[in-house]
């Protein structure tokens, strides 16, 4: 099934204000001033973070306004009265992010909080128009680690204006976008570990045709377990929760669900290192010691017949503002 993405509007949200629900300890600061509670300074994050930012004015003054700047992009904007909030971005995609947080409350007051955080994962940006002739097929990435569904994005230059971009997987047309040089869709294979042919044909208005090709394989088959019209096998995360506080000693707690085959074993990391491991469709393990800022919490799982179970969330250790 596919699923055509615009070359400007995201499948995600561009911008969510949320309010903080009664897990979040990101605390308005004891003194004047503006802070970043999450993510944590120079840390890596999997795609698409929180940013969560407070705001206390001086005594007697109000929130005249906080602008929040990402790499120079206007991210957010409120007016007087309003707390900044947390925010999911979908234009926060992989690479490194400077965050500037400016604020002045209603005594003329200025505030200034700024940070370097780096995203990785499947927050892939759109594919930019190669300086030459020809066809930039960024996405996915070299090594990328991808499931059964996953995007194919290209941007070309022609001898004039480009008027399709043709996706092919094993030879088999996909989708044709029109409009733009650019171009992103989804895409879904069969099974893990088979690698396919990909490959664009650009086309301009002249009729010169440009392409380019790359292999592709999904190295997993599923993720997050969700119940909509029908239920899909998956991780069920029970603790700790996609950006969740917690202390540097803290109870994981996940099982695999409607898996078609027995589960042989389950991993966690928090980023690159094994926090706890089992051999069965449960992982229960009180964490201790864990680094205190923002981390990547991934959780694999691998049954009898080689499939891979596979999830990733950020969660906030030992995060107090």
């Amino acid at each position: 099934m596919l699923h055509p993405i615009s070359w400007a509007i995201r499948l995600s949200v561009a911008v969510t204000f949320l309010a903080a629900f009664g897990w979040s300890q990101c605390f308005d600061p004891p003194t004047p001033s503006v802070v970043i509670c999450t993510p944590s300074p120079d840390s890596t994050v999997v795609y698409m973070p929180e940013v969560s930012v407070r705001f206390t004015p001086v005594s007697g003054a109000q929130i005249r306004n906080v602008i929040i700047y990402d790499n120079q992009r206007v991210m957010s904007k409120t007016g007087r009265g309003q707390d900044p909030g947390d925010i999911f971005d979908a234009d926060v995609t992989n690479g490194q992010h400077h965050l500037v947080v400016k604020a002045w409350d209603t005594a003329g007051n200025f505030f200034k909080a700024e940070e370097t955080f780096h995203v990785v994962g499947q927050g892939y940006p759109f594919c930019t128009v190669p300086n030459k002739l020809g066809v930039n097929f960024c996405t996915p990435p070299a090594n990328a680690f991808l499931g059964l569904q996953f995007p194919l994005g290209a941007a070309a230059r022609g001898l004039s204006r480009i008027n399709s971009l043709s996706f092919y997987l094993d030879g088999v047309l996909q989708q044709s976008c029109t409009g733009g040089p650019g171009c992103a869709i989804l895409v879904s294979v069969p099974q893990q570990g088979v690698f396919h042919a990909a490959k664009v044909v650009a086309t301009d208005a002249g009729g010169h045709q440009y392409s380019a090709s790359k292999h592709v394989e999904a190295q997993y088959t599923y993720s997050q377990y969700a119940c909509f019209s029908q239920c899909v096998p998956g991780i069920n995360v029970i603790a700790p929760h996609s950006g969740d506080y917690v202390s540097d000693s803290f109870a994981l707690d996940m099982e695999i669900l409607d898996n078609p085959n027995p589960i042989s074993s389950m991993t966690a990391y928090l980023d690159n290192n094994v926090i706890a491991t089992s051999t069965g469709p449960t992982l229960q393990q009180q964490i201790t010691g864990a680094p205190a800022g923002t981390h990547i919490l991934t959780i694999t799982g691998v049954d009898t017949e080689g499939l891979v179970y596979w999830f990733q969330e950020n969660v906030n250790v030992d995060i107090s503002k």
